[in-house]
């Protein structure tokens, strides 16, 4: 496996994970119509913009296993106040649940947060319902912060769990 920083040219297959990975974990949250029918085209539009135009602070990365895109995350450093850097997105394609990818791209992403904020956290939300998420998060030695909610795009508003490693070092270290 190979976990590198992504490129716009990465954008089409970190589009087509999100979607499909959208479609799977928030079937219940998620407006039917929205993932069936809108989910593909409004990532792959989110995601070219965010190359195209990125943020300073913004970092994607992608795993790949013989040549093939098989998940990415994305962090942005020092965005929360309260918490540090901030893991937007990370989804790996649902065939490859279970082999360390997700925590290859998580610790590649809190080394490179580190390296920007090193006297920061890292804070991520988490769906109510994602339960499989929850247990991967607290098996890396995050803690349940507290309740909130994300304002999906097709206009859902989900429970969260804010998820906070209060120190980065620890998880960076310890893995």
């Amino acid at each position: 496996m190979i976990v590198r920083e992504a490129t716009i040219a990465d954008a089409p297959k970190i589009a087509g994970i999100h979607a499909a990975s959208w479609r799977d974990t928030y079937k219940n949250e998620l407006n039917e119509k929205y993932l069936a029918e809108l989910v593909s085209n409004e990532r792959e539009e989110m995601w070219k913009s965010r190359f195209i135009n990125p943020v300073p602070n913004q970092y994607v990365a992608i795993a790949q296993i013989d040549g093939e895109t098989v998940g990415f995350a994305c962090f942005y450093s020092g965005e929360n106040p309260d918490f540090g850097s901030y893991l937007d997105n990370l989804h790996v394609s649902k065939n490859h649940h279970s082999k360390g990818i997700g925590k290859s791209l998580l610790l590649n992403g809190a080394r490179w947060c580190f390296e920007q904020q090193p006297d920061e956290g890292l804070c991520l939300l988490v769906s109510q319902s994602n339960t499989h998420a929850q247990a991967f998060y607290k098996r890396l030695g995050t803690r349940n912060c507290k309740d909130g909610v994300w304002n999906a795009p097709d206009g859902s508003v989900v429970p969260t769990f804010w998820y906070v490693w209060d120190d980065i070092k620890p998880l960076i270290e310890n893995q």
